[in-house]
């Protein structure tokens, strides 16, 4: 089974290709071929050693990365009845997980409530984008914020793999939105149907908006966040730890989402893309040990719009 792996924790170079021995599933698991997934800034702090419990439990050397996937199932266990070989899933590998079944891989094993069927028309890169990312600002804009029509959000970080996902999710569900972002992506988020979009080299969200219902924090910005706030609006990050005074500060909610999306959460970012409610921005690459480095070192540079895939097989 040909991967890349690590033998240690280390810079992006530590990545290479191996061919470890092909997986086994039990009874209520489904082996699944990977025709392509997608890299996340926490396969970065895994493969640097900065991931802890619960993701690196069961991990040994070596350890093969990578939790977004699409692609084809080869394999059921006794126990699986709503799968059967040949069918096209995209989701994410398990939380917890032996070193050898991440994603970077030709084939990765899963339990059922974390894949859903792949619809017709959407492509394997498509689908591979989705898991992580998708999920990420669904359970945030939907779920945690609960964002209505005609309110005002504000999502800080807007190019990012998240942010891509979420100006767009907020904007399906009729809110005003503003981002903050480099001037070299205002067109592309402004195209997506952004309302404001703010440079944030040049001045902060709070001097400029006021009074906003919702913030979603993707940078670890969560003053900034406070001050953009009404007095009893929400905020979500998942990119920092908030204080006790954070906390409790005014009538504002705040809280470090930890994303538990579902399969029927995967389903709706899937109709989100055929409908054109998410518009993907994607930079996709073959499955060699040197891309995925690439894509490594692309990632820690912040030199990333949207999402990289990378292709294992049509």
């Amino acid at each position: 089974m040909k991967t890349i792996a690590i033998k240690a924790f280390g810079a992006a170079d530590a990545l290479t290709e191996m061919n470890l021995p092909d997986l086994t599933i039990d009874a209520n698991e489904i082996l699944v071929g990977v025709h392509a997934f997608s890299i996340n800034p926490m396969d970065i702090a895994g493969r640097a050693g900065y991931l802890g419990s619960p993701f690196t439990d069961e991990w040994t050397f070596p350890l093969v990365l990578g939790y977004d996937f699409a692609g084809v199932v080869q394999a059921v266990g006794s126990e699986v009845t709503d799968y059967h070989v040949g069918d096209k899933v995209f989701g994410q590998a398990p939380t917890t997980r032996p070193g050898n079944n991440g994603t970077y891989s030709e084939a990765v094993v899963v339990t059922p409530d974390l894949i859903t069927p792949m619809p017709a028309g959407l492509s394997f890169d498509q689908a591979a984008a989705l898991p992580i990312a998708g999920l990420t600002a669904y359970c945030a804009i939907v779920k945690n914020l609960n964002v209505q029509p005609g309110e005002k959000v504000l999502i800080q970080g807007g190019s990012g793999g998240v942010g891509l996902f979420a100006v767009q999710i907020a904007k399906a569900m009729g809110a005003y939105v503003a981002t903050t972002a480099s001037p070299n992506h205002t067109e592309l988020l402004k195209s997506l149907g952004v309302d404001e979009v703010i440079d944030y080299h040049q001045v902060s969200p709070a001097d400029i908006l006021h009074d906003y219902d919702a913030v979603f924090d993707t940078v670890g910005d969560i003053d900034t966040g406070l001050q953009v706030l009404k007095a009893d609006g929400q905020l979500v990050t998942v990119a920092a730890q908030p204080t006790p005074e954070q906390h409790h500060h005014l009538q504002q909610d705040v809280m470090f989402q930890f994303t538990n999306g579902t399969s029927e959460d995967l389903t709706t970012l899937a109709n989100f893309v055929l409908d054109d409610k998410i518009k993907l921005s994607l930079t996709v690459m073959p499955f060699t040990a040197a891309d995925v480095i690439k894509a490594h070192e692309m990632i820690e540079g912040h030199h990333v719009t949207g999402k990289i895939v990378i292709h294992v097989q049509d």
